[in-house]
């Protein structure tokens, strides 16, 4: 379990890196006056370079080894790092996120995978709860971090990146010690598609999408343009507070499922949509009164059923795959989530609130999360019966009876 632990710091020293920018968006909105559509796309240009990454270089791990393309996706997002503190305009801050995304891309489904091969016999399932536990703690702590810089440092836009510089090299280092776990290297011909086992496709498609994309998108509006919502509508003049949205929704995503650990997949993914959905209408009831603390409490419970439904989800895809194709299929599950949650429904959300206002965007939202939840719940989930796990210690798939 040593080595599990030491990929674990990996996946949290990078992750964080690629949300510090979060507290820092109304800065820049301040500095450079963009609309709340721009804000998005924050979101929107780390995606669209994210998903042609995540699609090829998740197969590529499964054919030079994984550490050569966490390597490189560390170099990546120094790059990034370096741009970002020479404090650029607003194309290079756009230009900044879509190489953040590039390296996130190479890196999540990769390290994932990597975290799982290294799991000891009968420890898949742990492991597997750790993989999506360390990529929202990772996420979290960027927010945190960076609200804290950017409310006590006198150079808030250069200092959370420069820190971070170090801990890419400290995740490097370490990255340099461990084992390569990709002995078998497959020969297939890379592919631009999301690429699913066919007996578990109708799983991907009625199960993994939709719910991926609903708590991405919980996700994807807290780290965007709900710290505008904190200053602009809430009044908060605090930077600490408005990190700790981003920080709240997830870390308490993670810390939900080391309190779950044995949620079945089916309940994590129900339930969690059921529970975010009503806890967003929260963040909207928090204008009429004012109540930061309400919008904060809400973006916590929020989180935490996101971070179960993102569990559900990881569970599945290293229930389905076979070690060979793991890389692969958690890679096109990170790609359903981000295009699902960080694209064009994030920018939507953008597009109504210069038109009718963020309170009245954030009520559609909630609109809208409550109605796919229903419908996952209703009918995706219908899909896992009969569904049997590709490793038999993996645990269960099939929906309880009694459901």
């Amino acid at each position: 379990m040593n080595r599990v632990w030491r990929t674990w710091s990996v996946l949290v020293l990078f992750a964080l890196g690629t949300s510090l920018i979060t507290p820092l968006i109304p800065l820049y909105q301040d500095r450079l006056g963009f609309s709340d559509t721009v804000v998005t796309l924050f979101l929107g240009c780390y995606v669209a370079a994210l998903v042609p990454s995540m699609l090829t270089l998740g197969q590529v791990s499964d054919r030079i080894g994984r550490k050569a393309v966490l390597l490189g996706a560390l170099g990546t997002l120094a790059v990034a790092q370096v741009l970002l503190i020479t404090e650029p305009d607003l194309t290079g801050l756009l230009v900044a996120r879509a190489i953040q995304g590039l390296a996130t891309g190479a890196f999540f489904g990769t390290c994932t995978a990597f975290l799982v091969d290294a799991s000891p016999p009968g420890r898949t399932p742990f492991v597997a709860v750790l993989g999506s536990v360390s990529v929202r703690l990772g996420l979290g702590f960027g927010p945190g971090i960076g609200g804290l810089i950017a409310q006590y440092s006198d150079t808030p836009l250069r200092l959370p990146f420069e820190l971070h510089l170090v801990a890419i090299a400290i995740a490097a280092a370490v990255v340099l010690t461990l084992p390569e776990t990709v002995r078998v290297r497959s020969r297939r011909p890379l592919t631009l598609r999301l690429e699913v086992p066919p007996a578990e496709r109708a799983v991907f498609w009625r199960v993994l999408v939709p719910s991926g994309a609903l708590f991405s998108l919980f996700d994807g509006v807290a780290l965007s343009l709900i710290p505008v919502f904190l200053v602009r509508t809430l009044d908060v003049d605090n930077y600490a507070l408005v990190g700790a949205a981003g920080f709240l929704v997830l870390v308490s995503g993670a810390v939900s499922q080391l309190i779950f650990p044995r949620l079945p997949p089916d309940r994590a993914i129900g339930w969690g949509l059921a529970v975010a959905a009503a806890a967003s209408v929260g963040v909207v009831l928090s204008s009429p009164t004012g109540s930061a603390a309400l919008a904060l409490c809400s973006v916590a419970v929020t989180g935490a059923a996101a971070g179960l439904v993102f569990k559900g989800g990881i569970d599945l895809c290293t229930q389905i795959a076979p070690v060979q194709d793991r890389g692969k299929l958690l890679s096109s599950y990170y790609v359903a989530c981000y295009l699902g949650g960080f694209s064009v429904p994030l920018l939507v959300v953008g597009v109504l609130s210069d038109l009718i206002g963020l309170t009245t965007a954030l009520a559609c939202l909630s609109a809208l999360a409550a109605a796919g939840g229903a419908w996952t719940w209703t009918v995706g989930l219908r899909s896992l019966h009969g569904l049997r796990p590709s490793d038999p210690g993996a645990g269960p798939l099939t929906l309880p009876t009694a459901e």
